[in-house]
């Protein structure tokens, strides 16, 4: 019986781009012990209908200031300026994209959503256009052809409709949601959450996990290929300066590389 964590999210939003560091760290610390999966929730249909009265977002140019107070609050690289320039009308191409991917390859689907929340984030790349999104599977490793004709067929529509379905049946009426779950025995997180909140729901519906030791912080940047500073912090539980220095003395042994976009950090392996 597995345990799963099960998160209900939609490309668009910035909390869900600022809870990848806490995802990293419960594939960190709980291994293979533990099965995360993600629903789209389908957060804005197109913005000529959108409204979000509780942060004031009316239209696109509204988002800007919300994403750069999020940043400051959740710690991940954040260029708003996406919205100023070139916004995007509806998360849903994206959110069929990452289904369109998920006929291929479950590991490929999740590291293609990582990429297009970064992209998209960090990166001023407006991810409703079909251009981008087949440029991002392409990144990732996905066969750009099959892709294409998944994200144009019906299926991977069928699949997002399913998907928000799915996401109004556990009423994750809050994006991200994390719904934890052992057989029987599951509970819902709405909202943006913290590791010691998801853990300890975790923990309680299997009390036989394990927490495993993180590994060399090179073998991590290793691992994902590229990875913020906020999740070097929130993985390592370091103080931000403290993590910057380690990453800037692996820079210094010629072992990363740092890439600065928006207002944060990312590191590669050199």
């Amino acid at each position: 019986m597995s345990t799963t964590v099960t998160g209900f999210t939609d490309p668009f939003c910035t909390w869900s781009w600022g809870s990848e560091p806490i995802v990293r760290r419960l594939e960190t610390v709980y291994g293979d012990q533990l099965e995360i999966e993600f629903v789209m929730g389908g957060l804005v249909g197109e913005f000529e209908t959108f409204r979000d009265p509780a942060n004031g977002i009316t239209e696109p140019a509204h988002v800007a200031p919300h994403w750069e107070e999020a940043a400051e609050r959740h710690g991940m690289p954040v260029d708003a300026d996406v919205w100023l320039e070139e916004p995007p009308n509806s998360s849903y191409p994206a959110s069929i994209a990452y289904q369109a991917a998920t006929f291929q390859d479950g590991e490929l689907a999740d590291d293609y959503l990582r990429r297009v929340r970064e992209a998209f984030a960090a990166e001023r790349r407006t991810i409703d256009r079909t251009d981008v999104l087949i440029e991002l599977a392409e990144e990732v490793g996905l066969d750009v052809d099959r892709f294409e004709t998944n994200l144009h067929g019906e299926r991977a529509r069928d699949a997002f409709r399913e998907d928000m379905t799915r996401t109004r049946r556990n009423r994750a009426n809050a994006f991200p949601s994390f719904r934890v779950e052992n057989g029987d025995d599951g509970r819902l997180l709405r909202g943006f959450q913290s590791f010691d909140a998801i853990a300890q729901a975790l923990e309680e519906v299997d009390p036989a996990l394990e927490r495993l030791e993180p590994p060399e912080l090179l073998e991590f940047v290793e691992r994902y290929g590229r990875v913020a500073t906020r999740e070097v912090d929130e993985v390592y539980e370091l103080e931000h300066e403290e993590a910057l220095e380690r990453l800037r003395g692996l820079e210094a042994e010629g072992r990363v590389t740092s890439i600065e976009r928006g207002s944060g950090i990312f590191w590669e392996v050199a």
